[in-house]
């Protein structure tokens, strides 16, 4: 075997610190790696809820869904309309019927669920939707009017057939605020203290 010569020694050396250099800068690339996939994780969500808001915000709708039902021109026109995949949201009436329910006194907004997907609303969900018009759609209905939306959508219409107001969220989706609220606290008939649910 031949005796390493300086030269070598230095070569080896080198390989060695470049396989260190090499180590850490893979080190340090997988841990922002997996900064960024967090940070995607928790911004992607939101971003996809502010898509469908803006999105569906001010344009003119048409739910020829919603001529089914018997109150249409009840009050000043205006509906709320909760348009939700029953496929992909099995938790979309968890604590959310209640502030639903509290805008009954508002007897010129009429109030719909849209409901598509395999599944069905369980019949508790049906009891608990008080004064509320619920209707199956297909999921095309839904497509062709309003486009593609996350599992569970609230829409406030005016008369005239324009979004007010928006909001779409996944079945895990809390942002800390309530859209019934603010709908009523713009139509007079809750305090603007049920705006946050936090």
């Amino acid at each position: 075997m031949k005796p390493r010569t300086a030269g070598r020694r230095v070569l080896d050396g080198g390989i060695v610190v470049l396989m260190a250099l090499a180590a850490v800068a893979v080190w340090r690339a997988t841990s922002v790696n997996r900064e960024y996939q967090a940070a995607l994780q928790f911004t992607a969500p939101l971003a996809d809820r502010t898509t469908v808001r803006d999105r569906l915000m001010g344009t003119h709708v048409s739910l020829p869904m919603l001529q089914r039902s018997e109150d249409l021109g009840a009050g000043d026109g205006a509906k709320l309309v909760w348009v939700v995949d029953s496929d992909r949201c099995d938790r979309c009436f968890d604590g959310g019927i209640g502030a639903w329910n509290a805008l009954a006194p508002d007897s010129s907004l009429s109030r719909h669920v849209l409901v598509y997907g395999g599944g069905g609303l369980p019949g508790e969900v049906r009891r608990a939707l008080r004064g509320t018009t619920i209707t199956k759609v297909s999921r095309e209905e839904v497509e062709e009017a309003l486009g593609p939306l996350l599992p569970t959508t609230k829409l406030l219409v005016g008369g005239e057939g324009t979004v007010l107001l928006a909001d779409s969220r996944t079945a895990n989706s809390e942002c800390g605020w309530s859209f019934e609220a603010q709908v009523g606290v713009l139509r007079g008939v809750l305090p603007s203290a049920m705006i946050r649910n936090s």
